[in-house]
């Protein structure tokens, strides 16, 4: 893989939290967090098939040190999709 795709939704979800994280911790946090999630998706796109299913052709992928999981699914044997970015403590069902 190598490419990953951010859906509008997906984007619109990151730069929330990041906002949430620059307002309430700072801009040093922020930024561990926007590194976090660029760290994830390069590890999805080494390994896509190795994070679990969670519907029909749905993985997630949870941040190593925020409580966040990555909601993507496997567009092409080159590309990843992702549809969403949701925080743990949201509907299980968000961006499914």
């Amino acid at each position: 893989m190598n490419r990953a795709i951010f859906t509008s939704a997906a984007n619109r979800d990151v730069r929330r939290a990041l906002d949430y994280y620059k307002r309430v911790a700072g801009v040093r946090i922020a930024e561990n967090f926007i590194d976090q999630i660029e760290s994830k998706v390069a590890r999805i796109l080494k390994n896509p098939d190795s994070y679990r299913i969670v519907a029909k052709d749905l993985r997630v992928a949870n941040l190593d040190r925020f409580p966040y999981q990555i909601v993507y699914r496997i567009a092409s044997e080159s590309t990843i999709r992702v549809l969403s970015f949701r925080h743990h403590k949201q509907h299980p069902d968000y961006g499914l």
